[in-house]
């Protein structure tokens, strides 16, 4: 077989199916799908679907619940940020105000676009409607439009199958065959300079009808060769057989083939794999008693805090006992000079266990100091269903008392906090699966039978300071000791670091195994260590949630929404009647990840940035898979795996888009090969395999396809440019993760990284952009492009890049959650959005992040994603203190507070973690937070922008020796049109049409 047949266009036959016949098919099919399905259920011998026109209804209430409040679209901030940036209200020159300006009716239509594609991201079951009603007029035979070249321009938002790309168009590229396999500390550009990436959200909430009952590979819905599935893409001849489009495989067509099947219509849907009963080996089935099986919690408290902090997190921790399925395995450990666990299976008498916690205890001594065995497992005494052992665990938890070491003003208290750590992960490990040997007298052979035990769950931490006993300890006792800071890691003068990291490292590979998460709640106004258990924490799929206090408002909300998102139980759509139709369907989290990517060939993964690690098993099982010899993030395979994730964890994969060995110059004669440089369309599958709360095995199959550039010795830059196929929001998300992905590993590097941050803006630009070689002025960039470079510059002056004046632990804290957020929130973290209230605009206002937005007349609102900052103009707070808004002739003051008030408090409602909230006037201590995020127009050493503030008022003024975006600019522009000249002494780059500097 050589390629797929174009059949529409050239009238031409495959396998005796030919273009008649396709045209019916085709026309039978459409009018098929203009009706709804006869019942509600359909049964196949695929399996079970569920017709989405029966639950249109109840989708609808649903789609009401997602907040649209007036706070504004952070695009809109970003526009008018750049409208400023164009001439900085005069001040820039009029050259490039030309190259970065655009016309308004091109963004007002393009930003309706952003828009509704952002609310459709938002709300999947508002555009449930649309989006069926797409697909359905290219069901099952829509593979046969592969041919198709139309590009696609980029969505700028996430799609319904939680997608969302760099680049909208396959980028056709090639590479020298010699190329060594390069680590993510030295990575080399592509050719394209950002490469093929997508952020992906596994567990993207979806409609009901994408849902299947029935294992798809018992059914032949999954390819005998390399495990991909069966998908809307494929090409398939009804009755006869499909082609897998990753290894061009044939496989039979699977028995009762039904063109209504899910798989046919969507490019997502998830297979639900019921409990199958065994059978013996003398042809009786066994069926077992359905039993779901739950996730393990195991809550760590420390009791070293302060009396009134104890008290509100033991209210918050039996507050969450009635979010958690009653039949879950709790248990609970608290630790202070010593870790103790407590029993909670004997109701009669309450029992505890004790241990120093000043030495590291390998696993077996743990189950002899706790008398674990066989016959006395940690199931049933420290383990117990919570139904069970809620009201022992009540009181106990109610009894906790704080530490009764005395501890003197110069030290810090005794902390065993790795200790409890390495207890709780122990007991996790108690569980197994046991089994059970059932006679079959008629047959007279025995058969195993299993009952399932859910090794699976999530480790609880609460601590308000750092270890400093036994394993994991990161300080001393002594106060006069301070804790580590960046320049000491760079330094190499950290005591207690290396131990520390490899003692939660050994944690985390044991975690990994059980299929179980560590979440840390820290609140401490100093470091707690959270830098030294970040890959416990990350590669598990745990969660960071860092405060001062636990009776603080930012840990009170954080805690109760960390429950919101995970949410064990399992929700669907409300039918009118009140009742769940799916209630067994949506879920929110999942246990014991497994996931993957199918690609056509030439296709290869270079990695992925997100919480996961490399799946062993996987990687024996399929040895033939190919990765790229480009390792970036976790790379090296094209299988992953991961403890726990929710609804809202995003992963990047990057892809290696260029083809071994150039492309020859001789025309060819006869079928390209589909999956060849030369093909229309590249083919992507993403299959994600899960377990729910209850125990219920899942898979999550997306396949699409992306038009690919035309092909061409060199690709040109303008193709791109011209159909808006480039996302700049999703690549600045993906050069964050990837800096934060060096770091990590080269923790001393942060100059160089920000060098090349420089060399990637600046190649990205020449190669893009149209100029005349050492014309700085003439430089020109699309609407498309022209807010990467404010992107990257916001970037530079980010946290992530921040080595004085930051502690290691909020480093870590804001990387954990840079690593796991969709584009949106990321974008915040890199780029923050800034609105403007006055008495004329009482409504939120985009306005630049620039210190010339600062006015005494305009409340500013800031969202950082971490931090909500209201600040009032010179004039406004004067107002305040004076108590206009309460005189009834100044209502309209009164309202535009309230504005500001209402539009913040929307933002803290839905936020999580929940951000640190403050309001200040312009000379407040807290205007600092405001004011290193903003471009330094206005410093101490030009002064006010004239006429624009009086003299006598300098709350404009930012004291900062840092260069502003202007200065950036012009630093960017020099170095793009430079003329560099390559080996042969020609210069690598030329106007218009520039090759990228290569």
């Amino acid at each position: 077989m050589q390629g797929y047949p174009q059949l529409p266009q050239q009238q031409q036959s495959y396998g005796g199916y030919d273009a008649v016949t396709l045209q019916k098919q085709q026309q039978e099919q459409q009018q098929q799908q203009q009706h709804a399905y006869s019942t509600t259920v359909g049964n196949r011998d695929y399996g079970s679907y569920y017709n989405p026109a029966s639950i249109d209804a109840s989708q609808g209430g649903m789609a009401s619940g997602v907040m649209n409040s007036g706070y504004g679209n952070q695009y809109m901030q970003q526009y008018q940020q750049q409208q400023a940036y164009d001439g900085y209200r005069g001040g820039g020159p009029e050259q490039w105000q030309q190259s970065y300006s655009y016309a308004q009716q091109q963004y007002a239509s393009t930003m309706n676009k952003t828009a509704d594609a952002h609310s459709a991201s938002l709300n999947p079951y508002a555009a449930s409607t649309t989006a069926y009603t797409n697909t359905a007029a290219e069901a099952a035979d829509s593979s046969l439009n592969l041919g198709s070249e139309q590009p696609c321009a980029a969505t700028n938002a996430t799609d319904d199958n939680g997608l969302r790309w760099t680049w909208s168009t396959y980028p056709n590229t090639y590479r020298d065959s010699k190329q060594d396999s390069i680590s993510m500390g030295s990575i080399t550009l592509p050719e394209m300079i950002i490469p093929l990436a997508c952020m992906y959200t596994p567990l993207k909430p979806l409609e009901t009808s994408h849902f299947i009952i029935g294992d798809p590979a018992a059914r032949g819905q999954q390819c005998s060769n390399c495990g991909a599935f069966w998908n809307k893409h494929c090409y398939r001849e009804e009755g006869k057989f499909w082609v897998c489009l990753a290894c061009l495989r044939r496989n039979p067509t699977p028995p009762n083939y039904s063109i209504e099947h899910p798989a046919l219509h969507y490019e997502t849907v998830e297979y639900i794999i019921p409990t199958e009963a065994s059978t013996t080996t003398g042809g009786e089935a066994l069926t077992p008693a359905k039993k779901h099986t739950y996730p393990t919690f195991i809550f760590i408290i420390d009791v070293c805090i302060p009396v009134e902090e104890l008290e509100t997190l033991k209210q918050n921790i039996l507050r969450c006992f009635n979010w958690l399925p009653p039949q879950s395995l709790v248990g609970l450990i608290s630790f202070g000079a010593r870790v103790t666990v407590w029993e909670l299976g004997n109701t009669a008498v309450t029992r505890c266990y004790s241990l120093r916690g000043d030495k590291e205890y390998d696993p077996a001594e743990l189950s002899a100091m706790l008398q674990v065995t066989d016959t006395m497992p940690a199931k049933g005494r420290f383990l117990s269903p919570l139904e069970d052992c809620e009201f022992l665990l009540t009181n106990l938890i109610g009894e906790l008392q704080c530490d009764d070491t005395v501890t003197p003003g110069n030290k810090r208290p005794l902390r065993t906090t790795g200790t409890a750590v390495s207890v709780a992960v122990r007991l996790l490990e108690t569980l197994y699966e046991k089994l059970s040997v059932k006679e079959s007298r008629a047959a007279g052979a025995a058969a195993t039978v299993s009952t399932p035990v859910l090794k699976a769950g999530r480790v609880l931490l609460f601590t308000g300071g750092p270890c400093t006993r036994g394993p994991g300890t990161v300080v001393c006792t002594e106060k006069e000791k301070m804790m580590r800071f960046h320049r000491d890691i760079i330094d190499g003068e950290t005591p207690y670091y290396v131990d520390a990291y490899n003692m939660y490292n050994g944690l985390q590979q044991r975690l990994s195994n059980v299929h179980a998460s560590l979440d840390v709640f820290a609140e401490s106004f100093d470091q707690t260590g959270i830098l030294e258990m970040r890959e416990a924490v990350n590669q598990t799929g745990g969660t960071f949630i860092c405060g001062d206090t636990f009776n603080h408002e930012m840990f009170l909300k954080s805690f109760q929404r960390y429950f919101d998102r995970y949410d064990p139980r399992i929700r669907g759509p409300e039918t009118p009647g009140g009742e769940s139709q799916c209630a067994a369907f949506s879920v929110r989290s999942a246990f014991g990840v497994k996931f993957g990517v199918h690609t056509s060939v030439d296709t290869l993964v270079c990695g992925v940035l997100g919480p996961c690690l490399v799946d062993e098993k996987a990687n024996k099982a399929n040895p033939n898979r190919v990765s790229s010899p480009i390792q970036i993030g976790v790379g090296g395979t094209t299988n992953w795996c991961v403890s726990t994730m929710d609804q809202a964890v995003t992963y990047t994969f990057i892809f290696d888009t260029a083809t071994l060995g150039k492309k020859s110059s001789s025309g060819t004669t006869g079928s390209k090969d589909p999956h060849s440089n030369e093909a229309k369309r590249r083919f992507i599958q993403f299959v994600v395999r899960f377990n729910t709360p209850h125990g219920e095995s899942r898979v999550r199959v997306t396949s699409v396809v992306l038009p690919i550039a035309p092909s061409s010795p060199v690709v040109d830059p303008q193709y791109f440019v011209r159909h808006q196929a480039f996302d700049q929001t999703c690549a600045a998300t993906l050069l964050a993760r990837m800096v934060v992905g060096i770091l990590e590993k080269h923790p001393s590097k942060w100059d160089d990284t920000k060098r090349w941050i420089d060399t990637v803006l600046v190649r990205f630009v020449r190669r893009y952009g149209t100029f005349t070689p050492g014309v700085p002025e003439s430089l020109r960039l699309h609407a498309c492009l022209s807010l990467f470079p404010s992107f990257l510059f916001n970037l530079r002056r980010s946290e992530y890049f921040m080595v004085l004046n930051i502690s290691p632990d909020e480093t870590t804290f804001k990387r954990h959650w840079l690593m796991r957020e969709t584009v949106d929130n990321c974008v915040l973290m890199i780029q923050p959005a800034l609105y403007s209230y006055d008495i004329e605009t009482p409504i939120a206002t985009p306005v630049p992040l620039d210190s010339c937005s600062l006015r005494p007349d305009n409340i500013l609102l800031m969202d950082a994603y971490f931090n909500i900052h209201i600040m009032w103009g010179t004039t406004i707070f004067a107002w305040i203190q004076a108590k206009y808004q309460d005189e009834p002739e100044y209502a309209y003051f009164a309202q535009l507070l309230e504005s500001v008030e209402n539009d913040a408090l929307g933002v803290l409602s839905t936020r999580y973690p929940y951000p640190r909230f403050s309001r200040t006037d312009a000379n407040g201590s807290e205007a600092r937070h405001i004011k290193t995020r903003m471009n330094p127009t206005t410093t101490h050493h030009n002064g006010a922008a004239g006429g624009a503030v009086a003299a006598s008022d300098r709350s404009d003024v930012i004291y900062t020796d840092e260069a502003s975006i202007m200065k950036f600019v012009e630093s960017l522009k020099q170095a793009v049109v430079s003329i560099v000249k390559d080996g042969n002494g020609m210069n690598s780059n030329n106007n218009n049409n520039n090759n990228g500097g290569r």
